[in-house]
């Protein structure tokens, strides 16, 4: 069953963005560390555009890690911000469409197995419709495509290799995942900056051989998860974006913005899951004293960076607690 008013609901998302693009100039979002980091800033790559304009490699100093792709195609568009929110939007259609082809596929498991009363007494609430409107909806997928940094196009390409996973389009997943791989697999196979920063203060002697053995922390969870949820492919595909968002190197609030969207996509399955007052409470407690911690430590010197840090600590920690809690 749809959602009434899905499409006005939907509308009203893209045009709030639009509106905070063309007029929200004074939030400063694309200076924000957890919105835009060195990986992702379209800053960076607009200064990278110009290095390669000149004829001078854009490698050559700190300025720009991106992608040489991401280089070529986003550098012209620098300036056209409509750009992100048209991706946002793409990605939220994909993620609808995607919940859809879980639904039938379930309803088909269902009378399969002549549960046919069972299909026909679940609550059809369209998970596709809600996966969407929370990813539009999500005041981090917001404030990530008016921050003008290249994550939703990552985010874009994790969802279309999902949803041509379900569609059973071959081509489409292998485009997706070239692409996804191309654009974010050096910092998929990194640790976070919390464990990098207690590592380098305490174990210093030892740095090296720690950042090699926790880099490869998401290696060693690939094949226990994909033996565990071997029975629901989707599902697994959410956990290790969620565990992408934990490990990975720079996160941002981007990364979080494509799982918790996904998540909507199992709504049905998860309406019993516990801790979701906590954790609701806790993301909204991390998103306002994030800027309020990083404020006191870089402008105002009243603070220093273990407050920031402890901001971090607790951000991962609440990520750590809904993967858990969801794939009980």
């Amino acid at each position: 069953m749809a959602i009434r008013h899905y499409w006005s609901m939907a509308a009203a998302a893209v045009g709030f963005r639009l509106v905070l693009v063309l007029f929200g100039g004074d939030l400063h979002l694309a200076s924000r560390p957890e919105v835009s980091t060195p990986l992702t800033s379209i800053r960076r790559l607009a200064e990278g555009y110009w290095l390669k304009q000149a004829s001078m490699s854009p490698y050559s100093g700190s300025m720009y890690h991106g992608s040489p792709l991401l280089l070529s195609v986003l550098g012209p568009l620098t300036n056209k911000s409509l750009i992100f929110v048209a991706v946002d939007f793409i990605a939220a259609m994909l993620i609808r469409a995607t919940g859809r082809k879980l639904q039938i596929a379930r309803n088909r498991s269902l009378k399969s197995l002549d549960l046919t009363e069972a299909v026909s007494n679940s609550v059809n609430v369209s998970a596709g419709d809600i996966a969407s409107l929370i990813y539009l909806w999500n005041p981090w997928a917001i404030v990530t495509c008016v921050g003008s940094c290249t994550s939703p196009v990552e985010n874009l390409m994790v969802v279309i290799i999902i949803y041509g996973a379900c569609s059973r389009l071959a081509p489409l997943a292998a485009f997706g995942y070239v692409m996804a791989t191309h654009l974010s697999l050096y910092p998929a196979i990194l640790i976070v900056p919390d464990i990098r920063y207690f590592f380098a203060e305490v174990f210093d002697f030892f740095r090296s051989f720690f950042l090699i053995v926790f880099n490869m922390n998401i290696i060693f969870m690939v094949l226990p998860l994909a033996i565990r949820l071997k029975h629901r492919p989707c599902f697994l595909a959410f956990v290790y974006t969620g565990i992408v968002a934990m490990l990975k190197s720079y996160p941002s609030v981007g990364d979080s913005a494509l799982y918790l969207g996904l998540l909507g996509l199992f709504a049905n399955e998860l309406a019993e899951m516990h801790f979701t007052f906590f954790l609701f409470f806790g993301y909204i407690g991390v998103s306002l004293l994030s800027p309020v911690m990083h404020n006191l430590w870089i402008w105002r010197g009243t603070g220093n960076a273990n407050f920031y840090f402890a901001t971090g600590l607790a951000y991962t920690c609440l990520q750590t607690v809904l993967v858990i809690e969801s794939s009980a």
